[in-house]
């Protein structure tokens, strides 16, 4: 029997189109409390910018954590950030992965065995605010490539905790996922950060960073800058140094040119 953060409920289905989207539904609707919806299959899943996350019946963990709370804007970044912490937390204690196998790449990618034939980003998450009559809340959308094969990965970049040789067993996975959840929401809601931690496991500090934009951010056409990652500031942004001096990024797609 699984309890979720804050002591929420559990609650399971076979598939769904988003377990996000139901989470959503449920806030607008007048519902509220601390949840947890599960699905086996999902066939409406997002990710950042809109992004489709796919997955193929009984090989993926979707998961969506519901957390009502008044915490002002400018914390609500870090939600995602204490999601992709979770994650990597999970893959290196039930998955058996040392700690240099696992890459937590600003600000909420998982990436497990870079540089091999078979590694890749293991992980998609989505978190959103939704307003309803009882409130602000968060919804956390986390889904873990558990057991696809190579012909059920959604993009050629991911990979799966099977192909990468690691423990997959879902309750396994889904117990310790709720536990760090737990963990780092309760911080998260008490003080409107988990910097201190986040800093401590990014591997975007330190690394040599190239940042693309979707849109027209540093000039024209498709803007990119390069330097080092240095710091991730109060607001949860990615702070890169070059000869332009130290500049802060909210938004955009991080590529390490290597990784440390």
């Amino acid at each position: 029997m699984f309890t979720g953060p804050r002591g929420a409920g559990v609650t399971y289905v076979e598939s769904t189109g988003s377990t996000n989207a139901d989470m959503a539904a449920f806030v607008r609707s007048g519902g509220t409390s601390f949840r947890v919806l599960i699905a086996g299959h999902q066939d409406g899943g997002r990710g950042r910018f809109a992004r489709r996350w796919q997955d193929t019946p009984g090989t993926n963990l979707a998961v969506s954590v519901l957390v009502p709370n008044n915490r002002p804007g400018r914390d609500w970044g870090w939600l995602s950030m204490v999601a992709g912490l979770a994650v990597a937390k999970v893959i290196e204690e039930v998955g058996g992965a040392d700690r240099s196998r696992v890459t937590l790449k600003w600000p909420n990618d998982v990436l497990v065995d870079l540089g091999t034939d078979h590694g890749g980003k293991v992980c998609g998450i989505l978190s959103e605010r939704v307003d309803g009559p009882a409130g602000p809340h968060a919804v956390i959308g986390i889904g873990i490539n558990v057991s696809m094969g190579v012909d059920e990965l959604p993009v050629p970049t991911a990979t799966s905790l099977a192909l990468c040789g690691l423990s997959h067993d879902k309750d396994e996975l889904l117990a310790s996922l709720l536990v760090h959840l737990d963990d780092l929401l309760t911080v998260w809601l008490e003080t409107g950060t988990v910097r201190d931690q986040y800093v401590e496991r990014c591997d975007t500090i330190g690394a040599p960073v190239r940042i693309t934009f979707d849109t027209e951010v540093v000039g024209g056409g498709d803007a990119a800058v390069e330097g080092v990652g240095v710091d991730v500031d109060d607001d949860g942004a990615i702070v890169v140094e070059n000869s332009e001096g130290r500049r802060s990024f909210y938004a955009g797609d991080v590529n390490h040119l290597r990784i440390r």
